[in-house]
C-alpha cells in the first residue's frame, strides 16, 4: 500500500473552533485605510436575515440527515503513513504581499491551499463565502498571533448578515462542499471517507443552518 506523509506541527493546535457573530468592524476599517491596494475579504454587511428558498431547503434536508442514518459504506482510506518533522517556511501574504519568515510549516501552508480550492468549488456553486486569512499575517492584522485561524463566510443573500466561523480544518470544509452538492458523504484527507449524517454539526458551524436540531451525541 502507498504510503502517505503527515508532518506535524502548529495545525494541531489550530483545532480550538468557535462559531463567531461577527468581527470587530472598527479594526477591519483601519486595516483598510491604512494598507493602500490591499485586496481584503469583505466586512461584515448589515442586513436582514430572512430566510430564502435556499436556505429553507437545505435546513429541511440538514434536518432528514440528522433524522436518518448512512445506509452505504464507507472507505476507511490509507493506513499506513510516514511521521514527518515539519520544514517551517516562509508564508507571502496574498493580500499585502508581505512575507512572514518561517512562522508556519510547510503542512499549515499545504492545508490552507487545500481549503482554498474548496472554497473556490463552494463559490462554483453560486454561494456567497469568503475565506479571510487575514490573521496569518502580522502586517494586515496588525499584530502577530502566535496561532492564527482562517475566517468562513457564508451567506444565502446579498441583503444578509455573513454567518461567521473559524476553523483551519479542510474536512470541514469538504463536508460543507459535500452537502451543498447534495451528497451525502464525503472525503477526508487521507481518502477516508465520512458519513454527513454523523457530521451535523460541523454543517451548523459552517452554515448557521439548524440551530433548533437536537443532536443526539
Amino acid at each position: 500500500m502507498k504510503k502517505k506523509r503527515i508532518k506535524t506541527g502548529i495545525i494541531a493546535a489550530l483545532s480550538g473552533i468557535v462559531a463567531l457573530p461577527g468581527c470587530d468592524s472598527a479594526s477591519r476599517e483601519q486595516i483598510d485605510t491604512e494598507v493602500p491596494g490591499r485586496n481584503l475579504p469583505p466586512r461584515e454587511q448589515s442586513g436582514t436575515n430572512t430566510p430564502n428558498a435556499d436556505s429553507l431547503r437545505l435546513e429541511e434536508r440538514l434536518k432528514e440527515l440528522s433524522l436518518t442514518k448512512y445506509a452505504g459504506e464507507l472507505a476507511m482510506g490509507a493506513m499506513c503513513y510516514d511521521v514527518m518533522a515539519p520544514v517551517y517556511i516562509d508564508y507571502v501574504c496574498s493580500y499585502c504581499g508581505e512575507t512572514v519568515k518561517e512562522k508556519y510549516n510547510d503542512w499549515d501552508v499545504y492545508n490552507m491551499n487545500r481549503i482554498e480550492e474548496v472554497v473556490k468549488q463552494i463559490k462554483n456553486l453560486d454561494y456567497d463565502v469568503v475565506l479571510d486569512k487575514t490573521e496569518f499575517c502580522p502586517h494586515c492584522s496588525k499584530k502577530s498571533i502566535e496561532y492564527p485561524e482562517l475566517f468562513f463566510k457564508f451567506r444565502f443573500s446579498n441583503n444578509a448578515n455573513y454567518h461567521i466561523a473559524k476553523s483551519n480544518i479542510v474536512n470541514e470544509y469538504q463536508c460543507l462542499l459535500a452537502f451543498l452538492s447534495n451528497q451525502d458523504k464525503y472525503q477526508g484527507v487521507y481518502d477516508e471517507e465520512y458519513a454527513l449524517h454523523d457530521n451535523i454539526m460541523i454543517i451548523q458551524k459552517m452554515t448557521g443552518l439548524g440551530k433548533d436540531l437536537k443532536i443526539e451525541k
